[in-house]
This record gives C-alpha cells, sequence and structure tokens, in this order.
C-alpha cells in the first residue's frame, strides 16, 4: 500500500489509523503480542533454544563478554 506524502502527515496525527494498520500487519504476519514479555524473558528463551540445539553461550567469546557485562550491572 503505497501513501502519498500528503497522507503522511494526517497518519502521523491519526493514531487510531496507525493502530488499525498495525493490527492489520500482526493479524496478516499471524504476530500476536504478548504483554507480559520482557527482555529478560526474551534472553531465557533464546538461551534455551541454543542449549536445545546443543550450543552453549558461554563458549562463544562474544556472548561470554555479554553476559559478563550483564553480570557487571
Amino acid at each position: 500500500m503505497a501513501i502519498a506524502e500528503n497522507e503522511i502527515e494526517s497518519l502521523l496525527l491519526d493514531k487510531e489509523e496507525i493502530r488499525r494498520i498495525v493490527a492489520e500487519q500482526n493479524a496478516k504476519s499471524g504476530f500476536v503480542p504478548d504483554p507480559t514479555a520482557t527482555p529478560q524473558r526474551a534472553r531465557a528463551l533464546v538461551e534455551a533454544c541454543l542449549r536445545a540445539k546443543g550450543l552453549r553461550p558461554e563458549d562463544n567469546i562474544f556472548s561470554r563478554g555479554i553476559i559478563e557485562a550483564r553480570e557487571e550491572e
């Protein structure tokens, strides 16, 4: 869907239209927002998936640096 330049300003002002478009795109892609999602849960899910495939994030030098930086906080 192409949007004319003069329509962009009206879309930015009309948040209900933006919400409708986002909801439509979410439905088309099958995305279901999770209101309980947190960055910590996302990291835990990624780590669980990696471990399920036999990968250990702490063995990767790049991942190890990220993990160490988080532990410093």
